[in-house]
C-alpha cells in the first residue's frame, strides 16, 4: 500500500519498519528464483535500497540501525542506533555482489 493512500496505517514498532533480518529472509527466499528475469531485477533493486539506506545512516551519524525507516525524508533510525542485525542491510549485497556466501 502506498504511504500517501488514506488507508496506510500509521508505523508502528514492528508495523512499517524495514528489518536487516526480514530482508534477509526475503534475499534468501527470492534467491531460489534467481534464474527468473523479474527476481533479478527485484534483488538487484532491494539490494541496492538496503545498502543505500545503510550507507545514509552510517554516513550522517555513524549509526547502524535497529531498523529503518521506509520513508525517503527520514533522517535518523527508528530505533536503537547501533544494533547488530541492521549490518544485515549491507551484508545482503555483499552475498549478491559473490563476495559472502
Amino acid at each position: 500500500i502506498s504511504a500517501d493512500d488514506p488507508a496506510y496505517p500509521p508505523l508502528g514498532y514492528w508495523r512499517g519498519y524495514v528489518w536487516g533480518p526480514m530482508a534477509q529472509i526475503t534475499y534468501w527466499s527470492l534467491s531460489n528464483y534467481r534464474h527468473l528475469p523479474r527476481v533479478q531485477v527485484a534483488m538487484d533493486a532491494m539490494c541496492q535500497q538496503m545498502t543505500d539506506m545503510m550507507m545514509t545512516q552510517w554516513n550522517a551519524h555513524g549509526h547502524i540501525c535497529e531498523n529503518f525507516n521506509p520513508h525517503k525524508n527520514a533522517t535518523d533510525c527508528s530505533g536503537t542506533k547501533f544494533y547488530h542485525w541492521g549490518a544485515l542491510a549491507g551484508l545482503i549485497s555483499l552475498e549478491h555482489q559473490g563476495y559472502y556466501e
